[in-house]
């Protein structure tokens, strides 16, 4: 099982928080699993960058590369997910991109992810392969 808080300062989130996010200009909900979990179904309007490249792909998350490292106050909010809570996907890159300079405050985590998204019957978009 996954904690509830990857990293101290990232907000847990439920499917209200991610819901709103989707009309948000200033956030991106982020499906942060491999693309062949991603294939089988996602949130719509999800954005896919899968946790292994998480850190590869700072500046699509608003980030300027600054030396060795990244700046981000300019950064969108990231509403990041992926299987549920016995994923390891998504706090895996949550916790590399806060390493990098992510600021964790602007990292939403929804823990449910797809299992509980699934669950509550909400609606899903099958991914082109």
């Amino acid at each position: 099982l996954q904690p509830m808080v990857p990293v101290p300062g990232v907000h847990t989130v439920g499917e209200i928080e991610m819901l709103h996010a989707l009309n948000d200009p200033d956030a991106l909900v982020v499906d942060m699993r491999r693309h062949e979990d991603r294939v089988k179904g996602t949130i719509p309007g999800s954005i896919s960058i899968p946790y292994t490249e998480a850190t590869n792909r700072m500046e699509r998350y608003g980030c300027t590369k600054n030396g060795t490292g990244y700046d981000c106050k300019a950064a969108k909010k990231i509403f990041g997910f992926c299987n549920g809570p016995v994923c390891p996907q998504s706090p895996l890159a949550i916790t590399a991109m806060v390493k990098k300079g992510f600021p964790a405050d602007k990292i939403y985590y929804y823990r449910g992810g797809m299992l509980d998204w699934a669950a509550l019957g909400l609606t899903i978009e099958v991914d082109k392969p």
